[in-house]
């Protein structure tokens, strides 16, 4: 019964570390790969106008760019038509950092995929084994919330006081290079994306994961009350 207790509490925490990282790392692909989203950020900082070229084209050029990230696409060697002059897109320096990109999506979304296989099996097997099972679950979303909301918030609070330098810290620590470091003169990356849009897709990143997570504390709350009532219901 103890060791049955203790590789509960294991593999539950397990359950509830992999839980936080589905949820976060589906919302950064989700609007990472939303097409709409860059659509939008497009139209509102003038980006196509500010390079010298079509709407149509951008949005083209960034198909491309997604399709490599989501590792649809082996390189960044294509032309468009800029200021009337049809030449490479990318600068040598966007692409070299763009590898560095893509290593990290494609390392997050094979760590999202492990992450959720291991919340299925976890899930398939507590429910075979468990006694109260709705109590239970309800009790690891509950703690899966208080696990995730407080660095969120905390993080959400640091990027509003100072987002340059925690966008800098974040490179710092996910790239071991000055790759990243582009010339707004020389790159077109910088130019398709300054800071504002970086800290907007944070922002919204953010608002979807504590929104989920406020989801899984309402789903355990609710659990936690109806399992209550249901052995209320039989002691009687």
């Amino acid at each position: 019964m103890r060791a049955t207790r203790i590789l509960y509490f294991i593999f539950g925490s397990i359950f509830v570390v992999m839980l936080i990282l589905v949820l976060l790392l589906t919302d950064v692909q989700l609007i990472a790969f939303d097409k709409s989203y860059y659509d939008a950020q497009y139209e509102k900082f003038e980006v196509a106008q500010d390079i010298g070229i079509s709407k149509p084209d951008l949005m083209t050029a960034t198909g491309y760019m997604l399709d490599y990230l989501n590792d649809k696409r082996d390189d960044l060697d294509f032309q468009m038509p800029i200021k009337g002059k049809q030449q490479e897109f990318f600068s040598e320096r966007d692409k070299l950092h763009m590898i560095d990109v893509k290593n990290l999506f494609v390392g997050g979304k094979l760590i999202r995929n492990i992450a959720f296989w291991y919340c299925v099996l976890f899930a398939g097997a507590a429910a075979y084994k468990m006694k109260n099972r709705r109590r239970s679950f309800s009790k690891l979303f509950i703690y899966a919330f208080a696990a995730g909301i407080v660095p969120i918030i905390l993080l959400v609070i640091l990027m509003n006081i100072d987002f340059y330098k925690y966008f800098t810290i974040f490179h710092e620590i996910f790239f071991n290079n000055d790759l990243w470091q582009l010339d707004l003169n020389k790159d077109r990356l910088i130019n398709m994306y300054p800071e504002v849009f970086f800290s907007n897709i944070a922002f919204k990143i953010a608002f979807y994961y504590i929104g989920e997570l406020v989801l899984l504390l309402v789903l355990g709350i609710t659990g936690m009350i109806y399992s209550r009532r249901s052995t209320q219901i039989k002691n009687r």
